[in-house]
């Protein structure tokens, strides 16, 4: 694997994301990694707990549009929202963000079980802002992580969650100094990982049944991500940004 590494450490399975010269932003090739290293880790009977994090000195900072020029790549003959495998895995699953959670990286975060911070740590979804719309469960995860003038903010201007602001309105549970980060990570996931394996997936499975409901929402933001897909807007909110200029919409 070269843009995702897992290891195991006792119960506990770590998976860094690892493409660092790019802030972790997932290509083709990463997410089938990504999910890979997920699907190994929920097959292992003796891993009772993963970790999501990244390299250096992001989590995530979305999906990385290269690639998609390949006809014969899986994920382009049968697209599948980037949190797909997060929202496969049975066993707890904590997203450790030691830095900017940007776009898919924010979704990634969402998908995850719990989530904990370093103090750099900064939350947002930027996708209205050049023509898309966040389609990895974004639109519907943020308003049960967030209070919903916050939410609405953060989905239709842009803001910026702040790791401090992200701890006062619950979006994680702690927020730890840097230095500290990734042990503070180690000490919660032994904690869970201490318990009895079947109850922590039956405890998963009941928790995503309260927060995720039947689904519908999620199915129908994916509905609008692909309609937005085609627009012109979209091309050319792509386009401004990889100029490093402002997109001119014109609603079409």
């Amino acid at each position: 694997m070269s843009g995702v590494r897992f290891e195991l450490s006792g119960a506990v399975g770590w998976i860094t994301l690892d493409r660092p010269e790019h802030r972790n932003a997932l290509d083709l090739d990463a997410r089938l990694e990504l999910a890979a290293a997920l699907h190994a880790l929920d097959a292992d009977p003796g891993v009772r707990v993963a970790v999501l994090t990244g390299a250096g000195t992001a989590f995530c900072s979305g999906t990385d549009l290269s690639g998609w020029q390949d006809p014969e790549h899986p994920l382009v003959v049968r697209p599948e929202r980037l949190a797909q495998p997060l929202d496969d895995f049975s066993k707890p699953l904590i997203a450790a963000v030691n830095g900017a959670a940007a776009g898919g990286g924010f979704e990634l975060a969402l998908a995850a079980d719990l989530r904990v911070a370093n103090s750099h740590a900064k939350f947002l979804l930027p996708e209205v802002s050049i023509g898309s719309l966040p389609g990895s469960g974004g639109t519907q995860r943020i308003f049960s992580a967030l209070p919903s003038a916050v939410a609405s903010e953060v989905l239709f201007a842009g803001g910026i969650v702040s790791a401090e602001g992200a701890l006062s309105y619950g979006l994680v549970s702690q927020v730890y100094p840097t230095a500290e980060f990734m042990d503070a990570v180690a000490e919660l996931a032994a904690r869970i990982a201490s318990h009895a394996p079947l109850s922590l997936v039956a405890a998963k499975k009941a928790a995503r049944a309260a927060r995720d409901g039947d689904g519908a929402g999620l199915e129908l933001e994916r509905s609008l991500w692909s309609q937005l897909a085609t627009t012109w807007d979209r091309e050319e909110g792509r386009n401004a940004f990889r100029e490093k200029r402002p997109p001119r919409f014109e609603g079409r």
